[in-house]
């Protein structure tokens, strides 16, 4: 075999290799694209929703608090489920960002520096959620957990 012969075909095989790796590459890439959430596709159902709410201090959760609100269809479920109790009145919401399965955000609270804490839910199902709100020296301050019950029943619930 030739010196030319020789380069062709190792040339070929590397190419051939190269090729297989590229294709690897460009498979595994498109498998991320297609895995990876679009927020406009938040996976929550609608129907009536049975909310816990626990205050934590220092660590150790304090008594249930339970509310009950209905989710309809057409609601933005960032402003039904991310609508947790501000730890103080003079905090806010910042930096919001959500995907198929999670809201988190940022709080900025006045005399607190920024970020001042941090807020997230995470849906383990479409049909129940876990939150917490934390804040910059005190830790946890907000447990959540929400749970769909039922359909809601008419406009009115």
């Amino acid at each position: 075999m030739s010196a030319s012969d020789r380069m062709t075909a190792c040339w070929t095989r590397g190419s051939i290799l190269r090729l297989g790796l590229c294709t690897i590459l460009l498979l595994g890439m498109a498998s991320i694209a297609v895995t990876r959430a679009d927020p406009a596709d938040f996976q929550a159902m609608p129907g009536l929703w049975r909310i816990v709410l626990r205050d934590v201090s220092h660590g150790h959760a304090g008594p249930p608090r339970v509310e009950w609100h209905c989710v309809n269809e057409g609601d933005d479920p960032w402003a039904r489920f991310a609508a947790l109790p501000m730890p103080a009145p003079q905090c806010r919401r910042d930096n919001a960002h959500r995907s198929s399965t999670t809201l988190d955000w940022t709080l900025s609270c006045a005399g607190l520096p920024a970020p001042s804490g941090r807020g997230r839910v995470d849906f383990d199902t479409p049909e129940h959620y876990t939150a917490s709100v934390s804040l910059r020296g005190r830790g946890e301050v907000l447990r959540v957990e929400g749970v769909r019950r039922a359909a809601c029943t008419g406009p009115s619930d």
